[in-house]
């Protein structure tokens, strides 16, 4: 029979690996990256230490959220990754627009020629090779 030992890390040497994690879209898959790590390297004993530390690492709005939630452990994992990652459905994109009609005018004016732009040169494209073709003929 093998007795295999594992050695963790301590939770003061883990927590240096979290970065703070202020609200930034940005940065959030990175801190839970992270955070993901520091778990997998603990003690699962020292686990409940570690996230109460982890907790103290967030600040600004995503902290204020948290707050008024009863998250146990890393359930607040899900919660981080579907309030601050990006996501980019039909509603975001109709946001979006709306958002460039509203106030932005000068970057929707640019987004809409580039599109315009790119739909004519696809028109060109195709008008070229059903030429080449002979497909009128």
């Amino acid at each position: 029979m093998e007795i295999i030992m594992v050695q963790y890390i301590s939770v003061t040497e883990v927590l240096k690996l979290v970065c703070p994690f202020k609200g930034d879209k940005r940065e959030v898959l990175a801190f839970i990256s992270n955070v993901d790590m520091a778990f997998e390297v603990t003690d699962p004993e020292q686990a409940h230490i570690l996230y109460r530390f982890v907790l103290t690492r967030i600040s600004g709005e995503p902290r204020t959220a948290i707050t008024y939630r009863n998250l146990e452990n890393w359930e607040l994992k899900a919660f981080l990754k579907n309030t601050y990652t990006e996501k980019r459905t039909l509603d975001y994109h109709a946001t979006q627009l709306f958002g460039a009609r509203q106030g932005k005018k000068i970057a929707f004016r640019n987004a809409s020629k580039t599109f315009r732009s790119s739909v004519q040169n696809s028109g060109r494209q195709h008008y070229r090779t059903a030429r080449k073709t002979n497909v009128w003929e």
